[in-house]
């Protein structure tokens, strides 16, 4: 995941977006595919994760949702994207949510709801759990998915 000073694009939830090769669609509030979303962190590699040594293993997630579609977006077919930014703890909780950008401000209050509740296995550094981030997620809303 992203360290200190280096940007990090973890695999998109929803749809691919540019440059991810993974492509999960899965409805909104639904359980993400934890293993989906792991192999695709194990194809970008180690050191895109854990940088210049500050983690020899990175994390891997454990549990996800997607967002709730904001209903005003989808009943006007509206898509959208939101960018968070995030660290995960040596516990495996997101904390120090920020809302990076999105395209309104519904999707960003929908993904940063989601994401508070996600849970990972820590990265680690010769054995102990560390703190990693601010790790960036992307997601993207689009109501033909």
């Amino acid at each position: 995941m992203r360290l200190i000073g280096q940007k990090l694009l973890i695999p998109v939830l929803m749809v691919a977006i540019g440059g991810c090769a993974t492509n999960l669609s899965t409805p909104a509030g639904d359980a993400v595919s934890a293993g989906t979303y792991n192999r695709a962190i194990a194809k970008q590699g180690l050191a895109y994760y854990c940088g210049a040594g500050n983690c020899d293993k990175p994390p891997t997630l454990i549990s996800a949702t997607t967002p709730q579609y904001p209903l005003s977006a989808l009943s006007e077919g509206r898509s959208g994207l939101a960018s968070v930014l995030f660290e995960i703890e040596t516990t495996g909780a997101v904390s120090n949510l920020k809302l990076e950008s999105a395209s309104s401000s519904e999707f960003g209050e929908a993904a940063l709801e989601a994401i508070s509740t996600w849970k990972y296995s820590p990265a680690t550094l010769k054995g102990p759990p560390v703190k990693i981030g601010p790790v960036r997620q992307q997601i993207p809303f689009d109501p033909s998915r």
